[in-house]
């Protein structure tokens, strides 16, 4: 099993290299099928929300959110009114097979995947974006890595038992180090072969947020995972899982760098 999860991750890895590496627009197309797998995911695991119409409101939505710098302003409210008024519609279509609580998850996953997700183009368009895009996966990926071998080395008291058993409060805090190392390391790299001034304390700081949001955003979905008796939300990534399950800190990272980065410079 980790010789599966290694190599699926290294080739996780180069693909990731190659698309971040061009342009925008291939990025946002990326981001735009991976939301759409991991809504498919959670559809299927909540409720089989997806064998029903208003999944493809979802799925028609997540095009209009992760591209929407190319709509003008004006029509982004208008847009999100005709979106909800579209559920109802096919609610009153279709009231014996749709229920609100359907509604609710739809709205729901498109906030928390598509919505989410589009931060990692926000952060590509940034001044130094080709840059700072790094610090979202290095934030998920090297509190994961950091977590996992801490646990297993030194784990001996449970984080949340309840919703993931293998969790330990040492793997916590390791991973939470191991983040707020990693982003030193990567700001002394770009200092030394780019040449930019780094602000070393905030990089810092945000490594540390990073991580612990990282966390909390594995552990939300393992609390999902919980509920509907599920151990993946997939099998499209052997040893990993479903793309839910290797982008579900990703979800939660993305946003924080974006905020943090628009309003406190670490590269300059």
């Amino acid at each position: 099993m980790l010789v599966k999860r290694i190599v699926s991750a290294a080739l996780g890895i180069v693909l990731l290299i190659t698309v971040v590496a061009l342009d925008k627009f291939f990025i946002n197309i990326a981001i735009t099928i991976i939301s759409i797998i991991a809504l498919y995911e959670l559809f299927s695991a909540v409720d089989n929300v997806n064998k029903i119409p208003i999944a493809w409101v979802a799925y028609i939505a997540t095009v209009f959110i992760v591209f929407g710098e190319y709509i003008y302003q004006g029509f982004k409210m208008p847009l999100l009114y005709i979106g909800v008024l579209i559920l109802f519609v096919i609610k009153l279509i279709s009231h014996n097979r749709i229920a609100l609580s359907h509604i609710a998850i739809t709205i729901f996953a498109v906030i928390y995947i598509s919505f989410f997700m589009s931060h990692i183009s926000f952060v590509k368009s940034m001044p130094n974006g080709q840059l700072l895009i790094w610090l979202i996966f290095l934030g998920a990926w090297s509190t994961d890595t950091f977590a996992f071998f801490s646990g297993v080395f030194i784990g001996k008291h449970k984080l949340m038992p309840s919703i993931s058993p293998k969790k330990t409060i040492e793997g916590a805090i390791g991973g939470i180090l191991g983040c707020g190392g990693t982003f030193l390391l990567y700001g002394y790299i770009i200092h030394i072969f780019r040449g930019y001034q780094v602000s070393y304390g905030y990089l810092l700081l945000l490594g540390l947020i990073c991580a612990v949001v990282s966390e909390l955003g594995d552990l939300a979905a393992s609390s999902i995972k919980r509920q509907y008796h599920i151990k993946d939300f997939g099998n499209i990534m052997p040893g990993h899982g479903g793309v839910l399950d290797r982008f579900d800190s990703i979800i939660f990272v993305a946003p924080v760098v974006y905020y943090f980065i628009k309003n406190i410079q670490i590269f300059f």
